[in-house]
């Protein structure tokens, strides 16, 4: 049975910010870059981009100013996997259960080409 009380109605207003950004804590940036799925050439892979972008912004959060460089996942390796599509679209839910049943290498492993992997 559903709670009868929802989350967010149990936090006192006043004791949220008036206003919050990942991208300045303190100074501090716990957000991962921005890449542009269309460089080198034409991949409609936004749903990895986004999907990946997303998992290291949490794993940034998480792991505070304790790691030394920010981690960013590889969008090409989810797109040469198939994990939710191609660079002719996709699903990001396809890369959720990628990433909890095999996981995602950073991006440093393999860097954004804008290709399948039948295009090599």
């Amino acid at each position: 049975m559903p709670p009868t009380t929802m989350s967010w109605e149990t936090v006192d207003q006043g004791l949220t910010p008036a206003n919050w950004d990942w991208r300045n804590v303190n100074g501090t940036n716990y957000l991962s870059w921005s890449l542009n799925q269309h460089i080198p050439q034409y991949c409609g892979s936004c749903w990895a981009h986004g999907t990946t972008s997303a998992l290291a912004d949490r794993f940034n959060i998480m792991l505070r100013d304790l790691n030394p460089t920010p981690v960013g996942l590889s969008p090409q390796a989810i797109v040469n996997c198939e994990a939710g599509g191609s660079c002719n679209g996709g699903d990001p839910s396809g890369v959720y259960y990628y990433a909890y049943h095999t996981g995602i290498p950073d991006s440093t492993c393999m860097v954004y080409e804008a290709k399948n992997l039948d295009a090599y």
